[in-house]
């Protein structure tokens, strides 16, 4: 029954879940766009402890807080106050507090 398709439900985002911590704590390469619109490589990680990303681009590594973290955005926004550059459908814009 529906219950049955609920547990399932359940088990599969408990799978996406473990299998995106494992991945974030090991690191992942992207881009962030900095001034201008230029790109710069960096890796996000995931402390083992689950409590703040960490930014590492140009030799810095930047700790941010996971409570600090107010939405993540996907895509493409509109430019504003906030996004001061056009984005597109591949961006995704982490909103801090």
């Amino acid at each position: 029954g529906s219950s049955a398709a609920a547990a399932r439900e359940t088990l599969a985002l408990k799978e996406l879940m473990k299998r995106f911590v494992q991945e974030m704590v090991h690191g992942r390469q992207l881009s962030v766009v900095i001034g201008e619109g230029r790109t710069e490589p960096c890796k996000l990680t995931l402390t083992p402890n689950l409590m703040y990303l960490q930014l590492e681009a140009s030799g810095v590594t930047h700790d941010i807080p996971l409570r600090n973290v107010k939405d993540i955005c996907p895509g493409k926004l509109p430019s504003s106050k906030l996004v001061p550059i056009e984005l597109d459908d591949l961006d995704d814009t982490l909103v801090l507090r």
